[in-house]
């Protein structure tokens, strides 16, 4: 009779909430109301040992480094190293039994106990090609002739030539008498100032003929006077060298009117001073101006080659210095 009356109990307590259930829906109907939703069903309990999620700090950091480095270094260093050397290495031998041996020369009588060596010759220097030899004093005579040209015309060329009262000035021609002085001054003038426009185009042409000057024997003149190299240039050259040259003087001379200057100062027009003068030798001033220029600039060639022949810091070139060393 026991399971017969639990099982009438759970049927009776079921009927029961359904009439509950029906009973609160009819009410809601009446009233309006949607019926409470049923109670959802509980989720079971998160384990206790699970860990609570990670909170991030969105706080504001501030770092701040201050580094004060000072560093001073006074270093001062003296250094006086000297070393001198004086060695001298001397090998002795000896033979089997101790005894020192002392070379001696082939032809020294035998000693007991010594050991002849051959008689040495000291080798001779290797003798040079003759044309390299050649090859290198015309070298040597034309960058003299080349330097010489450069510091004549660094002399001619200056302010201080081709003025009255200086060494470096072009004569009045020989013969001319000239008896007006405002003329002979004028005439004297336009000769000088002819001759100092014309240096540096003059040193370009001694330049230009210098660089391709060939001599049969270099060696006489490398080895010769201290004008040896001018004097073989102008023996060389010279005859090729003044027509150039007038043709310079010629340009600068119509600018300087040189020309005019002469024939105003030899008066070969009338009058009594003409008449008196008319008859003296007839010159031509450039030519006279040309030859004077000429003079000039072999006098200091031939002076600077003397300088570099007898002093070695003249010298400026490998080739000089080998040449000219004697």
């Amino acid at each position: 009779m026991k399971p017969l009356f639990v099982c009438l109990a759970v049927v009776a307590g079921t009927a029961a909430a359904s009439a509950q259930t029906l009973s609160e829906l009819l009410r809601s109907l009446q009233t309006g109301q949607s019926a409470p939703a049923p109670a959802p069903a509980e989720s079971p309990a998160a384990p206790a040992s699970a860990a609570p999620p990670a909170v991030l700090d969105t706080k504001p950091a501030f770092m701040q480094i201050v580094t004060n480095y000072v560093r001073a270094t006074n270093v001062v260093v003296v250094t006086n190293y000297v070393v001198v050397t004086n060695a001298v290495f001397t090998t002795n031998y000896y033979n089997a039994q101790g005894q020192w041996l002392q070379p001696v020369p082939s032809a020294a009588p035998a000693v007991p106990g010594l050991i002849p060596l051959p008689a040495t010759t000291p080798a001779k220097p290797a003798e040079r090609d003759p044309a390299v030899v050649r090859a290198t004093q015309m070298q040597a005579i034309r960058e003299a002739l080349a330097q010489g040209v450069t510091a004549a015309s660094n002399k001619l060329a200056a302010a201080t030539s081709f003025v009255e009262g200086s060494p470096v000035v072009i004569q009045m021609p020989a013969g001319a008498t000239v008896l007006d002085r405002k003329r002979a001054e004028t005439l004297f003038k336009a000769m000088n100032r002819t001759a100092q426009q014309a240096v540096p185009e003059t040193a370009r042409l001694f330049q230009k003929t210098i660089a391709a000057l060939q001599l049969a024997e270099p060696a006489p003149v490398a080895q010769g006077d201290p004008d040896a190299a001018v004097r073989a240039f102008i023996t060389a050259e010279g005859q090729n060298l003044v027509p150039q040259m007038l043709e310079i003087v010629q340009r600068t001379g119509a600018a300087a009117k040189v020309n005019e200057a002469y024939q105003n100062a030899m008066l070969r027009g009338g009058g009594l001073l003409g008449a008196v003068l008319g008859g003296g030798p007839t010159v031509d001033i450039y030519h006279h101006v040309t030859q004077g220029l000429l003079e000039l600039m072999v006098k200091e060639i031939a002076a600077e080659e003397q300088r570099i022949r007898t002093d070695p810091a003249a010298r400026q070139t490998p080739a000089v210095r080998e040449t000219f060393k004697q």
